[in-house]
């Protein structure tokens, strides 16, 4: 889609033209009233020398307000927050403050953009030897320059260059202030990207910048220069950071979706102003967006897996849909262009939007391979039932990554479930390290230990790696499988795996497995944290009810956690994350129980729209083996389901696939299912997960 004109190294190029100003402003005022009225108190605060960060996709979010009444300190660390300094150096509010003016036509916000620009290059001098000479700290010369803020930063600035740029009080002091700060950051971000960059979000968020700043400014003396080396950057990190599955390698979610966003201005800027770039970068790209595709949740927002928040993505699909006229993306995305979708594309790309037709993706439930994430949902509706299990290996740095091997996360009919309880905070406190843990994520452990060793914010050890990886989807089921040697490193070491079956639509089967050697007892806990606001209620048998607070009638949705076998279930006090700098009570529910030998936890968790509904009745089958003889149950779990579309038989064979005789059929393989429509019809439908 070649927005601009032809490349012409000497032609100044655009962001957004003052010809698309009255779409643009009547457009986000129209559709997206809320952004604007964010934007602009974020805009009057910064105006005002204060700042929050407040802004869905800022990393490190703070909504308390911190001013500066009698100047700015920009290596003010709030609470001793590194990160709350590098989101004010990160400086989103200066495109706010352009984007402000033009929404307003208030001479105050360019006045405030033209003040905190002048202000922030005095304090903030910036020496070719000092460059040079902070190779020894990976060219973060002071924490105002860190590299990767250097990017962002520049790229905030420009947005709101080419809005205040026409206002009365800029002149010619004023762009040759500007035009110094263009140059000083490409100076810095041409020189201080490393090797370790290229496979981390950072040298994403460096490049972006540098490749702005080089295409809208050619006259520079090294832009061309500059433009041909962050190119040949982006081509170098695309197949060593993105997956083939299209996950970015830090496996975060939202780290995924900075080194996406990075990507997506490179290319659309490229392409605005009829630059082509190599196809690699659309190819990545593309993958990227099909890999956030498969992540979302039915509410639009990210799991939060590894460093993450809780995050609305839809506005990155819009953005892709209409970039790659796309209508998957368009299907769980915005009903419009999203607010800064508008300012990205103008009334071209709003209309393009508005007319692509919104198509049901061509997958339903999808394994990220390479990742390691299985996902599988029911539907795409917002009611779908689904579930993410992470089945991987910790991500490729290890610093953003969690001990969170075999966590699954649950969401249904509208309502989030089981959680991941998210990261909290970067700074080296016990927060941190509670986030990170293994104990604190929906997977087994063993006597009370992490399944790696937590050393400090950024660093593990003995991290554990996973195998037996298996995954199938087909109609009637998804089956994700597989384990990790976390546990090894006991003194009698134990070998973990989790089997998973959604039979869909309608419920999932959790088979966790522990096996040890000797006579040594060992305690086991199957903990199942909660999403706020979530209470637990007891039923017969050590059923329980999960469901919204105080509502105990038949109204809201509801999990069942139904387990196979006698558990001792504790309820205990939890915490969730859904934004840096936040945490929220809640609980979890923990199952325990000890083990010589070989122990089991099957667990079925049954979603429905209310508690009113009729619960299924499980219970556990005998097996026979292929000449009728029983079969111990360390070999063999076998249960029937029983609900009001039928009757389903699950078996899981713990020796291989096998010949086994259950609910009157005669069926061999590793797990099987077999279902009827009711209790007095024959099994009509068999299937067989040959593991």
């Amino acid at each position: 889609m070649a927005l601009g004109e032809d490349d012409n190294p000497v032609t100044r190029r655009f962001y957004w033209i003052e010809e698309e100003r009255p779409f643009i402003v009547d457009a986000c005022r129209k559709h997206w009233p809320e952004e604007v009225k964010q934007v602009l108190h974020r805009a009057d605060l910064a105006a005002r020398n204060t700042f929050i960060f407040t802004h869905r996709w800022d990393m490190e979010r703070c909504e308390e307000e911190v001013a500066f009444p009698n100047g700015i300190d920009w290596y003010y660390r709030h609470n001793g927050d590194l990160e709350w300094l590098v989101m004010l150096n990160r400086a989103r509010y200066m495109g706010e403050l352009g984007q402000a003016y033009w929404l307003t036509g208030q001479e105050s916000y360019a006045l405030a953009y033209i003040r905190l620009l002048k202000d922030w290059m005095r304090q903030n001098p910036l020496t070719e030897a000092e460059v040079l000479g902070s190779a020894d700290r990976s060219f973060n010369v002071k924490d105002t320059w860190r590299k990767l803020d250097s990017g962002i930063r520049i790229t905030h600035w420009l947005k709101g260059y080419y809005c205040v740029r026409g206002s009365k009080h800029w002149g010619t002091e004023e762009e040759t202030v500007f035009l110094e700060a263009v140059r000083r950051h490409g100076m810095y971000l041409s020189v201080a990207y490393t090797s370790h960059d290229r496979q981390s979000n950072w040298g994403f968020l460096e490049t972006n910048g540098l490749f702005q700043l080089a295409l809208l400014f050619p006259d520079l003396e090294e832009a061309e220069k500059w433009r041909q080396t962050a190119v040949q950057r982006l081509v170098e990190m695309c197949p060593l950071q993105v997956f083939e599955d299209g996950l970015q390698n830090e496996q975060s979610s939202m780290y995924h979706h900075e080194v996406l966003h990075c990507l997506f201005e490179s290319v659309w800027l490229a392409e605005l102003n009829g630059i082509a770039l190599p196809p690699t970068l659309h190819d990545t790209l593309n993958r990227m967006y099909t890999a956030s595709l498969a992540i979302i949740q039915p509410d639009g927002r990210q799991p939060n897996f590894s460093d993450s928040d809780s995050t609305d993505i839809r506005d990155v699909l819009a953005r892709g849909a209409v970039l790659y006229r796309r209508g998957d993306l368009k299907s769980q995305a915005c009903g419009s262009l999203d607010y800064e979708g508008i300012w990205y594309y103008g009334q071209r790309g709003f209309e393009l939007y508005e007319k692509l037709e919104a198509t049901v993706p061509e997958f339903v439930s999808k394994e990220l391979a390479q990742g390691g994430y299985a996902f599988m949902r029911s539907d795409w509706e917002p009611t779908a039932r689904y579930l993410w299990f992470d089945n991987g290996h910790m991500d490729v740095i290890r610093a953003h990554g969690h001990d969170d091997a075999l966590h699954i996360s649950l969401f249904a009919y509208g309502r989030e479930f089981l959680v991941d309880p998210g990261r909290c905070t970067y700074m080296e406190t016990r927060d941190r390290q509670y986030f990170k843990e293994s104990l604190q994520h929906n997977t087994i452990s063993v006597d009370g230990q992490t399944i790696s060793d937590y050393v400090d914010s950024w660093k593990w050890r003995n991290v554990a790696r996973s195998f037996g990886r298996v995954w199938q989807t087909a109609p009637g089921y998804d089956y994700a499988q597989g384990g990790h040697d976390g546990y090894w490193r006991l003194h009698h070491p134990v070998q973990v795996m989790r089997q998973i079956l959604f039979v869909k639509p309608d419920y999932w089967v959790v088979v966790d497995t522990c096996r040890s050697h000797g006579d040594e007892e060992h305690a086991y806990a199957l903990p199942f944290h909660l999403a706020e606001g979530l209470e637990v209620r007891f039923q017969a048998e050590n059923r329980l009810v999960i469901g919204d607070a105080g509502n105990s009638g038949s109204g809201g949705p509801v999990l069942r956690v139904l387990p196979l076998h006698p558990v001792k279930i504790d309820v205990e006090p939890s915490w969730v994350s859904r934004n840096y700098n936040e945490k929220t009570p809640a609980c979890k529910v923990v199952l325990r129980q000890s083990g010589q030998g070989f122990t089991k936890f099957v667990t079925v968790l049954v979603p429905a729209r209310r508690q009113s509904e009729a619960p299924p009745a499980i219970r556990q089958l005998d097996v026979l083996d292929s000449y009728g003889r029983p079969v111990p149950r360390e070999l063999a779990t076998a249960l029937s389901v029983t609900h009001e579309s039928g009757e389903d038989a699950v078996l899981f064979s713990h020796q291989g696939p096998r010949g086994y005789q259950f609910a009157n059929v005669h069926l061999s393989g590793d797990v099987l299912l077999v279902r009827r429509a009711h209790a007095a019809a024959p099994f009509a439908q068999t299937y067989i997960v040959n593991v």
